[in-house]
């Protein structure tokens, strides 16, 4: 029997188990270091709640050391849209054109944004005017007011006039008395614009400066005179409409709605309810309701403190100005035209009192008085027949009339 190789192979067997478990033993430990230095890390490690990063001009109070920031996307917030701001500068683009020797007229704008001009005439009512600035107030719309100035200083209407102003609205000029100025004198129309203001900033208790005129009727497009008074008291231009809501029904005022548009309306009872009815609806159509300073793109009227006692000023004269060629036709209200029906009348071509308004009598007068002198009979008082006119009135009134 051979027992010395017995002996030696359980030897080798042992030092092999030997050697296995010292390296399971090693491997073990090298593990167990690995799992150590890592839960150390995560322990020393910021926490990204408490230490907000910082931006490159921001710095930590502790070490007052400019700290770098690591972008990270963050989820965008869900916005609700507010409404456009309107860039009233944007608007002057939109302006209408004036003729020579006129200023513009402001019937509408041909912006293409969802705006709107509403004016609102006279105020005989206070009681409705203060519903109609509320309604506006409430749906985030501004309205335009020409209040007649003799019913400005009234009590009850200044309280709602200066209200509606310290809430936004704008005040322009609608003549003092209710005037349409084509056949007053200079020095009435003088007055007529001149006192309107002045009554504004009485109630206001500021020097206002009124950027519009709206005489009675609306349209002045042709009375020379008128634009001229308002450009020397710096005016931007007459003030009319492109839709009357006081002439319309309700349904089709919403039919009309469109950008840009002026409408027309008064303190009446009726058109009073077709306002809370309209400013609401349109500003549900997504129209924004502005300013005539707002919708051409001009400042609001400026202010400044009284300096002087407003009672005891006088209307400026009307200072000379330079008349350029107009036509007089159907529907034309003006001081020229009014003076054309005075020579008419004096040369028994038309019957009657002037008033300066243009209509079917003076078209006739004038069809006859061409038909006389060889001229066209169309009726309308072009340059040519005013021209003649006026030599035939030389001729038969070279003082004048009385």
């Amino acid at each position: 029997m051979n027992y010395g190789r017995g002996a030696g192979a359980r030897r080798r067997r042992q030092r092999d188990r030997r050697l296995l478990i010292a390296a399971a033993a090693g491997v073990l430990a090298v593990i167990l270091i690995v799992v150590l230095i890592l839960v150390l890390r995560r322990r020393n490690a910021p926490d990204p709640v408490q230490q907000p990063p910082l931006t490159q001009t921001e710095t930590s109070e502790a070490t007052a050391e400019p700290m770098l920031t690591i972008d990270t996307p963050q989820p965008t917030p869900a916005t609700t849209p507010g409404p456009t701001v309107l860039d009233t500068s944007a608007n002057s683009v939109y302006r209408p054109v004036a003729e020579a020797g006129f200023l513009p007229v402001f019937d509408h704008s041909d912006t293409p944004e969802n705006i709107i001009a509403i004016t609102v005439d006279d105020v005989y009512q206070a009681e409705n005017l203060q519903t109609i600035v509320n309604v506006a107030l409430d749906n985030g719309a501004k309205l335009t007011i020409f209040p007649v100035g003799e019913n400005a200083v009234k009590a009850e209407q200044a309280d709602v006039l200066r209200f509606a102003w310290e809430n936004g609205m704008e005040l322009e000029n609608h003549t003092m008395t209710h005037n349409g100025l084509y056949n007053c004198t200079d020095e009435e129309l003088a007055w007529e614009i001149y006192q309107q203001n002045l009554s504004l900033s009485s109630i206001l208790g500021v020097e206002y400066s009124v950027h519009f005129l709206r005489p009675k009727g609306g349209s002045a497009k042709d009375d020379q005179r008128i634009h001229a008074y308002c450009s020397q008291l710096g005016y931007a231009g007459i003030a009319h409409w492109k839709y009357s809501g006081s002439k319309n029904e309700i349904e089709d005022i919403k039919a009309s709605l469109a950008p840009g548009t002026v409408y027309l309306f008064h303190t009446t009872n009726g058109d009073t309810q077709k306002l809370e009815e309209f400013i609401p609806y349109a500003v549900g159509q997504g129209y924004r309701l502005v300013t005539l300073n707002q919708m051409f793109g001009y400042p609001d009227n400026e202010t400044a403190a009284l300096t002087e006692p407003i009672e005891g000023r006088t209307a400026p004269a009307l200072q000379p100005y330079d008349e350029a060629p107009v036509t007089y036709k159907r529907t034309t209200y003006a001081y020229g035209a009014y003076l054309l029906q005075q020579k008419l009348i004096a040369l028994g071509y038309m019957s009657g009192e002037a008033d300066g308004v243009y209509g079917k009598d003076s078209a006739t007068a004038v069809s006859t008085f061409q038909s006389s002198v060889g001229l066209p009979a169309t009726g309308e008082a072009d340059p040519e027949t005013q021209a003649k006119i006026d030599e035939l009135f030389q001729i038969k009134f070279p003082n004048g009339i009385s």
